[in-house]
């Protein structure tokens, strides 16, 4: 069957897609583009929005966050959605909660990685580069790959499209872009 980006994914086509990764390595515009290439019948739990928006709470050992978000994921995965789950989400505080998630769904994991400058970089051009600062930065880990979950690393040189496609191509072997698909018709 072929998914087209107009298309509404079908239901039972649930799947999670994990996205973690240092501050401004593209996690957010990746999920972005990835709901919009596959339609309705996504759904992206950003980290950031349930942290910081919903709870303004800070991100620390235990936060209410945590439990949340694995209940947001568990709720729409169950309702038959394709989950994209974003966010730095430190293997140290976040970790006991991926890991259960990873046990019971699975999924594509993905790590995008960008050094230190390369994130400072990314992080001046943001609209929300004033809600933390470099020094704050510093506090994220680099590389922090979760122990019992195999995260594929994306490099920092993989583009946003690029990325898109990778993990459309590892989910979805059906789909065509509909670059494709308009040059095909």
């Amino acid at each position: 069957m072929e998914v087209a980006a107009t298309d509404t994914i079908p239901r039972d086509r649930q799947q999670l897609i994990v996205l973690r990764g240092n501050s401004g390595a593209g996690k957010s515009t990746v999920a972005r583009e990835l709901r919009a290439e596959l339609g309705r019948g996504v759904a992206i739990v950003d980290q950031d929005t349930v942290r910081r928006k919903l709870l303004r709470e800070r991100d620390v050992e235990h936060g209410v966050n945590i439990r949340l978000i694995e209940h947001i994921v568990r709720y729409t995965l169950a309702n038959g959605y394709v989950v994209i789950l974003e966010g730095i989400l430190h293997a140290g505080r976040y970790g006991e909660m991926l890991r259960r998630l990873h046990h019971d769904f699975g999924g594509s994991w993905y790590f995008l990685e960008v050094s230190w400058e390369e994130s400072l970089r990314r992080h001046q051009s943001r609209p929300q580069r004033a809600d933390f600062t470099p020094e704050q930065m510093r506090e994220f880990p680099h590389a922090d790959l979760l122990d019992g979950v195999s995260e594929q690393v994306v490099p920092e040189h993989s583009t946003a499209a690029d990325t898109v496609h990778r993990i459309l191509t590892d989910n979805f072997p059906h789909y065509i872009p509909a670059s494709s698909r308009h040059a095909a018709g």
